[in-house]
């Protein structure tokens, strides 16, 4: 039974209501649930959780992710991805504001649904007594992420608009803030720990978190059928999701640190992940049943038409020999089946050889410079995959010596008569001939015949992402178009239909590569650093390919679009074969690993390819990765790294966002966010104005000490 066949007759706007305008929910809702099941609101409110709308997966994909240098546009990084001091203007993750609302949303229903239990009678309270605890976890849920990034929130006194108080005070986020969130979450904890009582209301196919599997088949997930475990899934979730909380808070209150590490781990790991298949996903429905608002659109279709992958995100997977590359970037132009190419290696073999050089600095030209190994397809087919530069700096640089600054580098050929800028002598010269300096083929014969005055050939030297993880439905059918949107990049024919998209909600490659690196701390969880960091990239790497193989990805299941010359040239690309020798390649005492915590960091990175927001928070928390200044190819360093991005016409240096800055609420609460906002201000490396969002929250201790 699909999730939105379920009938929602008889719920009142708390279902419904959605957060339209920051602060509303808080003050002047006056609805309330009426009679009905409240496992039917919890599924409603559940449903695209943590994605639910067009707007927030553009955000994910065309700022998060590329402020996180996953992505760039085809067309160069720009200056405004980042925060320019000197120019004192600032920005932040496009997805944070979506989480503020949410907690105003789904965190405001669940505090409803909390209170239409609390207001039935016994008998009914203790039947929807564990629904009673998992609506607390997914509102503490809400408000910790908001708290984390905001440095405050209205929590304590929301959503209290039905009591009369209009006029909701914030909470400045500190220890105490943060220690009253872990104590109701381990309340919550508490009740899920217990046995059931005998009267629970199962929540079942209610659930669209736990109460389904995935398949891995683009086919629609099947129920779980099985109460006892849902309930144990859902305190895993909790308990795990307790310790993140607990390690990010850990630099600034590591007393509490300690009291969560010893409740959740000293009676062993059954109270966390353990598995791939115990993470937290939220099932989102294929196309047809939500007639394509969210996830078929012409924006987020446009991730493989308009970006390409960076050239630091694919350097990094070539270092490590990541079997994963061709699942999570296309191949491009460079090789040797493209025709193109065959066409120059026949009439204009020196163009593939060297090309006319411009370097930046000096403002000079330089002729016949080497290509170097940039072209060297033949002896290395992972040219295949090539990334575009993060730095806005190299935006218009492509060509031997440097940078892919663009996505697209075209080769010309010029009448040898051809008078640059005069179009009008150019138009006379006649139709001119090139000889076949290669072997002679009736596809390409001795000579060739150009009839204009030049003739060229455009590559794509950068690839482009592999972006249906991102789409539900897998993308549209249309055909390519460099800056249009409504197409999907030449990724062949999908059946829109069977696709279920799963968003990471947290998951166990995440909580694994957490617990390593803490492990790698110093601290005991119960499991050493190998095993943690072991099993993450097993179950990241296993996930992959199912997901691959859910949402069509051409190269994992399509005859007819595998073959990649020296990658998979007769069977589509699988990883399964692989994985035993990825995993000695990058073990943390292999030789190839130098820095353990940059190597468990960096399995996180490419792990979080289609949830960004989550690197942000682990950069934050690590100082991983570094950040380096490069732009030449020979400036890149082994390792870790994102590149240190500087202005397109400028030197100065462009720096990440650490934090973001409250919204303006309704005007009758000014004078509470206007107090709000003058306490923050005084908060030690919170940033000397409001909006300076390179500033940092507080627990960001390495922010903190930057200021």
């Amino acid at each position: 039974m699909k999730i939105t066949k379920y009938a929602i007759g008889g719920l009142a706007a708390l279902a419904l209501v959605g957060c339209q305008d920051k602060m509303r929910e808080l003050n002047t809702n006056p609805d309330t649930i009426s009679e009905t099941d409240p496992r039917y609101v919890f599924m409603n409110v559940m449903q695209d959780f943590d994605y639910d709308s067009r707007g927030f997966g553009e955000a994910l994909m065309f700022n998060t992710a590329v402020k996180m240098q996953y992505f760039v546009h085809y067309n160069g990084a720009t200056d405004g991805t980042y925060c320019d001091k000197l120019a004192n203007t600032y920005v932040t993750l496009g997805t944070t504001s979506y989480m503020y609302d949410w907690l105003y949303a789904k965190g405001y229903q669940m505090t409803q649904l909390q209170k239409y239990i609390d207001g039935l009678d016994e008998y009914e309270q203790l039947q929807y007594k564990d629904l009673h605890a998992i609506c607390g976890i997914v509102k503490v849920y809400e408000a910790f992420r908001v708290f984390q990034n905001y440095g405050a929130a209205i929590y304590s006194q929301a959503f209290q608009g039905l009591e009369g108080n209009l006029v909701p005070t914030y909470d400045i986020f500190d220890n105490s803030v943060y220690e009253s969130l872990d104590d109701e979450l381990a309340g919550y904890i508490k009740v899920l720990a217990a046995p059931a009582e005998e009267t629970a209301a199962e929540l079942g196919e209610f659930d669209p978190i736990y109460g389904y599997i995935v398949s891995s088949t683009p086919t629609a997930p099947a129920t779980r059928g099985d109460y006892t475990q849902q309930r144990t899934l859902w305190k895993k979730f909790a308990n795990s999701y307790r310790l993140y909380m607990a390690w990010i808070m850990k630099d600034v209150d590591g007393t509490r640190f300690e009291k969560v590490r010893t409740e959740v781990l000293d009676g062993g790991l059954d109270n966390v992940f353990q598995s791939a298949d115990e993470g937290a996903y939220a099932f989102m429905n294929g196309s047809n049943d939500n007639s394509g608002l969210i996830y078929n659109s012409d924006g987020t279709n446009s991730i493989s038409v308009i970006y390409s992958v960076t050239d630091n995100f694919i350097h990094y997977l070539k270092q490590l020999k990541d079997p994963r590359l061709p699942l999570l970037a296309r191949n491009n132009s460079l090789n040797k089946e493209n025709k193109a190419i065959q066409w120059m290696q026949h009439y204009f073999p020196d163009s593939l050889v060297k090309h006319a050089y411009y370097n930046k600095e000096t403002k000079t030209w330089t002729k016949d410079v080497p290509w170097g190994d940039v072209l060297d397809f033949d002896a290395n087919p992972m040219m295949a995959y090539q990334g575009q530069s993060a730095n806005p700096y190299n935006y218009d640089m492509s060509g031997p010596g440097q940078l892919w600054g663009l996505r697209n580098f075209t080769f010309t050929f010029h009448h040898p008569d051809y008078k640059p800028g005069d179009s009008e002598y150019n138009k006379k010269l006649k139709p001119w001939t090139v000889t076949n300096t290669g072997t002679v083929t009736d596809e390409f014969p001795a000579t060739c015949t150009i009839w204009n005055a030049d003739t060229s050939f455009t590559l794509e030297m950068a690839s482009r992402p592999q972006g249906r993880y991102f789409i539900a439905d897998g993308g549209k059918t249309e055909g390519d178009g460099d800056g249009n949107s409504g197409v999907n990049g030449n990724d062949g024919d999908v059946n829109p239909s069977n696709k279920f998209y799963t968003h990471p909600v947290y998951t166990y490659p995440e909580f694994c590569f957490m617990m390593a690196y803490l492990s790698l701390e110093g601290v005991d969880t119960k499991q050493s650093a190998d095993i943690w960091y072991r099993n993450g990239v097993e179950a990241a790497l296993k996930e992959l390919q199912r997901d691959a193989n859910r949402y069509e990805i051409q190269v994992a299941t399509s005859s007819s679009a595998t073959k990649i010359v020296g990658v998979n040239e007769t069977e589509p690309y699988d990883l399964t074969s692989k994985i035993g020798t990825y995993l000695s390649n990058v073990d943390l005492n292999s030789a190839n690993v130098t820095d353990k915590k940059e190597a468990v960091v960096g399995q996180m990175w490419i792990y979080a390819y289609n949830q960004a927001n989550k690197m942000w928070d682990w950069w934050r928390k690590t100082g991983y990765p570094k950040i380096v200044s490069v732009k030449t190819p020979a400036e890149r360093p082994s390792g870790l790294y994102w590149v240190d991005p500087t202005p397109r016409t400028s030197t100065n240096t462009l720096s990440f966002p650490r934090r973001a800055s409250l919204p303006q609420p309704n005007e009758l609460n000014n004078a509470n966010y206007n107090e709000t906002r003058n306490k923050l201000l005084e908060i030690p490396g919170y940033g000397s104005t409001y909006d300076q969002t390179t500033g940092a929250i507080y627990w960001d201790v390495i922010g903190v000490n930057q200021q």
